[in-house]
């Protein structure tokens, strides 16, 4: 089990590669940590490399600690950051309505699966997610980083940085692009920077950036979309994905009752 068996580019595009499929499952295969920090998450970017997933959980199954955390930014709206910036309301009030809000039914089959999926993981402590947003001269912004950190049970790392969010529209539908160093190369320097950055915002000690972790909204996530137990070494992503790309699409889309000429 060594991150050193995989054969990995220096670059991925999504539009070009295969991202899930030549990146992301066959290095997870061989891990036992996963770090991601994003702008933009979605619960189907776990499902669509969830291959790579099960085999992670098993290859972490003695370490007694969530084997993915995941720092992302909240979706907040114009008002959010007006009533935070006016003082109106207190800001960790304001994130976790947010968060709360975009706590919305299932549309279809597809996306109930991928929420329970993803509740199982949270459940079963497997992955753990906190909440960031950057402040500078007491305004608040929105993080936008998006990077990540793959260690295996020896050592090795690999790091990754660049525009994809995670989101199944990003591995398969934008133009993305990310870039790859390895610790076992000269790129040990810029992988160590980028582990440490991470375990510094974790810990809430970055400068400049503010991270919560929110319980009673994980809590409310579990209660809410758990409704089966998930058997990750026996879990196959559904063929039928609806209308997903739709739902998740982060760019202009065509309003109803529009037609092209």
């Amino acid at each position: 089990m060594s991150l050193q068996d995989v054969e990995v580019k220096i670059e991925y595009r999504s539009l070009i590669d295969n991202v899930a499929k030549e990146f992301y499952i066959p290095i997870l295969q061989e891990a036992c940590h996963y770090k991601r920090a994003v702008g933009f998450f979605s619960s189907s970017s776990l499902v669509e490399i969830s291959k790579g997933i099960s085999e992670l959980v098993k290859n972490s199954s003695s370490h007694g600690k969530p084997c993915i955390q995941l720092i992302a930014s909240p979706k907040l709206s114009s008002e959010d950051i007006e009533s935070i910036r006016e003082g109106y309301r207190a800001r960790e009030k304001v994130i976790e309505c947010a968060l709360y809000r975009e706590m919305t039914e299932p549309q279809n089959q597809y996306q109930e699966k991928q929420l329970n999926y993803l509740a199982n993981l949270i459940a079963d402590g497997i992955l753990d997610i906190k909440i960031a947003v950057t402040l500078s001269n007491a305004m608040l912004g929105m993080y936008h980083e998006k990077m990540g950190i793959i260690s295996d049970s020896e050592g090795n790392r690999i790091a990754f940085s660049g525009s994809m969010n995670e989101s199944i529209n990003a591995f398969v539908a934008n133009y993305e692009t990310i870039d790859v160093f390895k610790s076992w190369t000269g790129d040990l320097d810029r992988v160590i920077k980028k582990d440490l950055a991470f375990d510094s915002m974790w810990a809430d000690t970055e400068p400049g950036i503010k991270v919560y972790q929110f319980e009673q909204v994980t809590d409310e996530f579990i209660s809410r979309y758990k409704k089966d137990t998930v058997v990750y070494s026996e879990y196959k992503e559904p063929e039928d994905q609806g209308n997903i790309y739709e739902d998740e699409l982060t760019f202009f889309r065509t309003p109803s009752g529009v037609e092209y000429y």
